[in-house]
């Protein structure tokens, strides 16, 4: 690809480097960008998309559900640009090719375009739920495809009770890395935690659909991003010393997956496949764990790099330093960067939302109240308005600061506040960590978790990253 129709890529790298002789880890949060480079963009990879639905027979009730199912698959169909290979799977108890007829997959164009959305008016709502037997066809069909950038959209009603136990995590295994698939579930009994992990291993989004006659637009939106991807493969190569090893990565934006377990080991290299990219920002959560008694005092020493690789090892831009600087200046080693400190809120956020959810399932209300009410706090002061938007469906904010659950909340509606505990904000460019001056006014506060001691202003504690409680101190 000539040089100027390349992506153009930026890697940006926020920590505070202080470490207090007791600290254990170096937190880092990194920015990754990928835009075009130029006004001339190469011909977008070979692209194959396929469309999952749900025809088990509880997609006939209210029968609503299977006309917005072959709604939104017409829509997806009519926005495939021509040459991008697609086909069309009926779900149920197993999965079947209904549009074309046999592999290989068709080639869109005006007359396929035309003969798939006449195969999806057909489909007819009967049989079980598999979803194990819909990602080993989609595999098998993507396989047998020239096809860089490979995407599916799954669409279900129902809980996974056809499968034999442990069949959807196997084929999750076989899945991983070979397509990336977004999850959506509609109406009002099915299992979220199901798409979670779908969504999560096969690098897509989860989400519950709310109204029936919004499903058309979402998958629309979905098929469209995934043919605005022009980089079928970009990668994280990161590198610890001997005094320092990998403890998570994690992607925090737009979504919160870990990715650890998806890491390549070399010795101390490391390397994350991201999967596809488009015009879009990421952000990863990286946590090295340090042993900061082989440090050496007040020098800067190096804890890692970063850098990425696209295609065929070809390095993007210079590897990013993690540094860590040995120091018993507690207002230095205390204070967290503030990107870092921003996904660690996240992270709770998410933690509370989850754990409300799993109390408002076995009914207790005063748990799911307690933690909710600590998701609005969350939620209102990182600026998350789309999960405050979520919670609003369920509860309403007391004057007092707590929550009030509303009546009539649909199932859908925990759905979507339980999908979106991943959602997360981005604020803009990392910035540097800023120390509390030394003659901060008031007594160190200290964490009750770890015991950490820290300056009277700071508000997360440096060691566990645990928020402090207003007034503690000692």
């Amino acid at each position: 690809m000539p040089e100027r129709d390349r992506p153009s890529f930026t890697l940006q790298l926020s920590q505070n480097k202080y470490l207090a002789p007791a600290d254990d880890r170096m937190d880092v949060v990194l920015t990754v960008r990928a835009g075009e480079a130029g006004a001339a963009v190469a011909a977008p990879p070979p692209t194959a998309e396929l469309l999952l639905v749900d025809c088990s027979s509880s997609m006939d009730w209210p029968p609503t559900k299977i006309e917005a199912a072959r709604h939104a698959c017409r829509a997806a169909i009519g926005s495939l640009r021509d040459g991008v290979l697609f086909g069309v799977v009926e779900c149920t108890g197993r999965a079947r090719l209904v549009y074309p007829a046999a592999p290989p997959l068709a080639v869109a164009g005006d007359r396929t375009r035309q003969e798939a959305k006449d195969a999806v008016s057909g489909l007819i709502a009967g049989g079980g739920t598999a979803m194990s037997t819909w990602l080993d066809l989609a595999r098998e069909l993507f396989d047998r495809t020239p096809a860089a950038i490979r995407h599916a959209v799954l669409l279900t009603d129902g809980r996974n009770q056809s499968d034999r136990a442990g069949a959807l995590e196997a084929t999750l295994d076989r899945c991983r890395g070979r397509f990336a698939c977004d999850a959506r579930g509609i109406g009002d009994d099915w299992e979220p935690r199901d798409l979670q992990r779908i969504a999560s291993v096969l690098r897509g989004s989860a989400d519950a659909v709310l109204e029936d006659a919004e499903l058309a637009g979402d998958f629309r939106r979905l098929v469209e991003r995934a043919m605005g991807r022009t980089v079928p493969d970009l990668r994280l190569r990161m590198t610890t010393m001997p005094y320092s090893r990998l403890r998570f990565v994690k992607q925090v934006f737009p979504t919160e997956v870990d990715l650890t377990a998806q890491c390549r080991t070399d010795g101390r290299v490391l390397e994350l496949p991201t999967g596809a990219w488009g015009d879009e920002l990421r952000e990863y959560h990286l946590c090295l764990d340090v042993s900061a008694g082989e440090l050496t005092r007040y020098e800067d020493l190096l804890l890692g790099t970063v850098a990425l690789a696209e295609g065929a090892d070809d390095p993007v831009g210079d590897p990013q330093a993690v540094v860590g600087y040995l120091t018993d200046d507690l207002a230095l080693s205390s204070v967290p960067d503030d990107q870092v400190a921003r996904v660690t809120g996240q992270a709770e956020l998410g933690r509370a939302v989850r754990a409300g959810w799993d109390a408002f399932e076995r009914d207790d209300r005063p748990e799911a109240a307690r933690e909710w009410g600590t998701a609005v706090r969350l939620a209102t002061e990182l600026g998350n308005t789309e999960i405050l938007k979520r919670l609003g469906r369920l509860v309403d904010l007391r004057d007092d600061g707590g929550v009030a659950f509303k009546e009539g909340v649909r199932p859908r509606d925990g759905f979507s506040l339980v999908l979106g505990s991943t959602i997360s904000t981005y604020t803009g460019s990392p910035a540097p960590a800023v120390a509390v001056p030394r003659d901060a006014d008031g007594a160190p506060r200290q964490c009750v978790h770890c015991g950490h001691r820290a300056p009277p202003s700071a508000k997360w504690c440096g060691h566990c990253r645990e928020p402090f409680e207003a007034g503690a101190s000692s």
